[in-house]
């Protein structure tokens, strides 16, 4: 296999370091998120400053090990230092995720979409994240305790008759 890619100094990365790299990304895709944190590990101590190792290993760190500050660190420097790579991006959305931080997953995607607009893994990552609905009473604050309580109360609403928000109903209708 050929090298990943140039390292910030503009080498490219040994085939050893591109192959454990390769064999973490299918690991991780086929859903062994510990096997691949081990190949991205060992990677990651190869080559420490490659952009696609960092965020690989800086998502894994926060999935595996539960190792939020080191893995978001890694993950933020690998998009400020890799921006041609779409998959650093969606790995940095991948964190805020795992960490509950879904406002700033959606500032990442968008982010990613204004830098790469043509890239269909950005855009079907945004898309998966789906847009917030308007608050029940938009003049107030979604934090406001009333628009928390109506939500709520809207949302089961909706969950058990999914058809009355389907078309608007008019005078004499049932």
């Amino acid at each position: 296999m050929s090298a990943a890619g140039p390292e910030p100094g503009g080498r490219a990365l040994p085939s050893e370091v591109a192959e454990t790299l390769a064999e973490g990304v299918r690991l991780f895709e086929a859903g062994d998120r510990e096997g691949a944190h081990q190949a991205f590990g060992r990677a990651y101590r190869q080559a420490p400053s490659d952009p696609r190792v960092q965020s690989w290993y800086g998502l894994t760190l926060v999935l595996v090990e539960r190792n939020s500050n080191l893995g978001v660190v890694l993950v933020d420097r690998a998009v400020r230092f890799g921006r041609d790579d779409p998959e650093q991006i969606i790995n940095q959305a991948r964190v805020a995720m795992a960490l509950g931080q879904r406002a700033r997953a959606v500032r990442a995607l968008d982010r990613g979409l204004v830098t790469h607009p043509g890239d269909t893994r950005i855009a079907d990552a945004r898309a998966a994240l789906g847009t917030r609905q308007r608050p029940v009473v938009p003049f107030l604050s979604r934090s406001n305790w009333f628009n928390r309580m109506f939500g709520r109360i809207h949302h089961r609403w909706m969950k058990q008759h999914p058809a009355s928000g389907a078309e608007p109903r008019t005078r004499g209708e049932e």
